[in-house]
């Protein structure tokens, strides 16, 4: 079917949306359509023509069968009309099992710095067993792309695979060549035997046996062994830059600025080469150089300064020296990024990053760098952004989940925080030195924040079970027990938290107040250094929640109980856990005995935290009405307890004339006028064996005065007081002797 350069275009367009959706059948007769009209579009359009060779070129990837002569022939095609692409070089050479050498050997000389190219062909020389020369391939782009960790990776499993090669060869392997593939790889097998090799001069025999030992021992033991031994010998710059880069890996960068000095300067190769050998041999020379080792050395020292001598300068000078050898180095734009963190510059800093990023720093590491960035400067919406661009690409980790559950927790969205935390705790391995502690210490937050105090000391357990008794983490999550404990109102338990961390010097100075506070409240130890309060403890401008809370408790020491309840009820304004603080507010002016105020606030908690009452609360509310012989509301309030706290009211309380209940009923109803229900509540006084004295007097009284007709009840009462061992002072005993009369003239006459 003809068509016209139009159609051919349309039919083109056509194809390539049919591959992007893998609708492979329908391609076939729009694909031999092109090809039968493809002359139409000529030498004049050749951008159109490449549009087809390369839409043909991937159809031939779709077949189980790969016709590589076919594909190969698009490619020189593309090559003729001068439209080949790196992406055109980088989908042939993908197929390294099956591409011609000619193909890589055209391509890597047109894009010599084209990493994926260069890493299609080492997995070519990789599966032809050149391994000499995939190492040298991989060691070339490694010069110029640092941070390719692919082809680390790979370079590490082709110097494997060269290792076994050396060993079942029947020719005698050359014991330098040994040396470094072992020690790259760590084989301690093959580094045993070369630490006696006399092969090896002195120096290389030390780099086998400082391996051996490093892989073998703990990090510690290692550093004591650099400056008891190691730094006396003599040493290769390559067993130099082992111990530097272990260090570094755990650390120890005071011992990183021991083993390195400034770098040498790099000798560059010429970059002249007009066939694949010379230019074989150009990636060797420039792995050879020292540029990329000079990068490293100035990366090493700069994190030193960094994380050890806090030296600016000294980390502006390799950033700057280092940039100076490549200024697209991504690690040393990292060590730039962080030479603007340490003065606190963060735009810069997150400008760094993303130069970091563009020259091929990794996603995963870009982010995580992005997420301190935007905690240090609490974008708590900056940081969901981050780890949401980073969980589309990769799987979470604990880290990633931490910096989630934590800006969800400063943005106040606790139920999307706890189920976040929930996630990273049942679903991910918990290693000790790990995000796990904090991700439980996030969570005992949201435990303190609703009051579940008993998950929150569970979580506390968890967390301190990576940490060293008496650490810093250890003593950090002790002071967030004071606070939980002050608020769920253990007071005896608080102050053992307290006293430890004071003990140990690490109680937060912003507790002192609490636990000077406990001691003066329940009489428990006070520690000498402890010290007493002042009026200049108190703090003059109040802001925060913990400036209020303070200072009610230290007004609370100085007895200023309305000063104290009043900064009291003003942190209970700024708490999480309102309902404490107002209670202890209330507390304080019961101390103060100030009735009126007390009755007032607690109108308050029941309004603004009826969560907060409980029977202590609540009884207390009930004296307070009592006592300001407020008798209809205490007897309210009264009945109330009864109905609410039935175990507290009845069961908790003692059973006998000293029963609170019965007493503050029979009080109300007496001082009411009530006959009715005194006689009620005062009858279950006399409802035993050994009825009270005081409620039998009482009885009889209103019995006498109420229920004069009642012979029989007058006559009970007073036959059980006369057997009590108390002196008469009304006569009881006459009016006995009376009343026994009248009922025997009335009754049996």
């Amino acid at each position: 079917m003809s068509l016209t350069r139009q159609e051919v275009i349309t039919q083109i367009a056509r194809a390539e949306e049919l591959y992007k959706a893998n609708l492979y059948v329908p391609m076939q007769p729009i694909m031999a359509n092109i090809q039968e009209n493809i002359e139409i579009l000529g030498e004049s359009y050749p951008a159109d023509t490449a549009r087809y060779y390369r839409m043909y070129m991937l159809y031939i990837g779709v077949f189980e069968e790969l016709n590589m002569p076919v594909l190969e022939s698009y490619l020189q095609a593309l090559i003729n009309i001068n439209e080949v692409l790196p992406s055109d070089y980088e989908y042939v050479c993908s197929y390294y099992k099956h591409c011609e050498e000619w193909v890589y050997e055209k391509a890597l000389m047109t894009y010599p710095y084209n990493e994926t190219l260069h890493i299609h062909y080492a997995l070519k020389l990789q599966e032809e067993q050149r391994f000499e020369e995939a190492i040298s391939t991989l060691k070339y782009i490694l010069e110029c792309y640092p941070a390719l960790t692919e082809a680390r990776f790979l370079l590490w499993e082709v110097k494997t695979a060269r290792i076994e090669q050396l060993r079942i060869s029947n020719e005698a392997a050359d014991a330098y060549e040994l040396l470094n593939l072992a020690s790259d790889t760590h084989r301690k097998e093959i580094l045993t035997p070369l630490q006696f090799d006399d092969n090896l001069d002195q120096a290389d025999q030390n780099l086998a046996r400082i391996q051996l030992t490093l892989w073998s021992n703990k990090s510690i033991d290692n550093k004591k062994q650099w400056i008891s031994e190691w730094r006396h010998l003599e040493l290769t710059d390559t067993t130099r830059f082992l111990l530097a880069d272990y260090a570094k890996s755990f650390m120890m960068y005071d011992m990183v600025s021991q083993i390195l000095a400034a770098p040498k300067e790099p000798v560059f190769p010429e970059e002249n080469y007009t066939n694949f050998s010379e230019y074989e041999n150009y990636m060797i020379a420039l792995a050879n150089s020292g540029w990329q080792l000079a990068q490293h050395q100035y990366m090493l020292i700069g994190n030193s300064s960094y994380y050890y001598s806090k030296n600016k300068k000294t980390i502006e000078i390799c950033v700057e020296r280092g940039l100076a050898l490549n200024p697209k180095n991504p690690l040393l734009l990292v060590l730039k990024a962080k030479s603007f963190f340490f003065v606190k510059d963060y735009n810069a800093t997150g400008a760094a990053y993303h130069e970091a990023f563009k020259n091929g720093l990794r996603m995963s590491e870009y982010l995580f760098y992005l997420l301190e960035v935007n905690s240090r400067i609490e974008s708590w919406q900056g940081i969901l952004d981050v780890v949401v661009q980073f969980h589309r690409r990769k799987t979470p980790t604990l880290k990633t989940l931490f910096f989630q559950s934590r800006a969800l927790i400063k943005l106040g969205r606790f139920d999307e925080a706890h189920e976040v935390i929930n996630e990273s705790l049942s679903d991910f391995p918990l290693p000790s030195h790990s995000y796990a502690p904090w991700l439980y210490n996030l969570r005992m937050i949201i435990h303190a924040r609703n009051q579940n105090y008993k998950a929150f000391f569970e979580d506390m357990k968890e967390e301190i079970s990576f940490y060293k008794i008496g650490d810093g983490n250890y003593c950090s999550t002790m002071n967030m027990c004071v606070e939980a404990l002050l608020e769920k109102g253990d007071y005896a338990e608080c102050h053992k938290y307290a006293i430890y961390n004071f003990e140990q010097g690490k109680l937060a100075p912003y507790l002192e107040p609490i636990f000077q506070w406990i001691c003066y409240e329940t009489f428990l130890e006070k520690p000498e250094g402890l010290g007493e309060v002042s009026t200049d403890d108190l703090i003059a401008n109040p802001t925060t929640f913990s400036d209020y809370r303070n200072n009610g408790f230290i007004h609370w020491m100085l007895r200023n109980n309305a000063a104290g309840s009043a900064s009291l009820k003003k942190a209970a304004d700024l708490s999480t856990n309102k309902g404490a603080y107002l209670k202890l507010s209330f507390e304080c002016l019961l101390a103060g005995f100030d009735n009126p105020a007390a009755i007032a606030l607690y109108e308050t908690i029941k309004k603004e935290a009826p969560e907060a009452r409980d029977w202590k609360l609540d009884f207390q509310y009930a004296n307070l009405l009592e006592e300001e012989n407020r008798y209809k509301e205490a007897f309210v309030a009264y009945q109330h307890l009864g109905q609410s706290y039935p175990e507290e009211s009845f069961f908790n309380l003692p059973k006998d004339e000293y029963n609170v209940m019965l007493r503050v009923f029979k009080k109300f109803t007496k001082g009411l006028n009530d006959v009715e229900g005194f006689t009620k509540y005062n009858a279950m006084y006399l409802s035993k064996d050994n009825p009270s004295e005081d409620a039998l007097l009482e009885h009889l009284e209103v019995a006498t005065t109420n229920y004069k007709e009642d012979v029989f009840l007058q006559h009970n009462l007073l036959e059980s007081i006369s057997k009590l061992n108390i002196e008469f002072e009304n006569n009881e005993l006459e009016m006995l002797k009376e009343m026994k009369s009248r009922i025997r003239n009335n009754y049996f006459a």
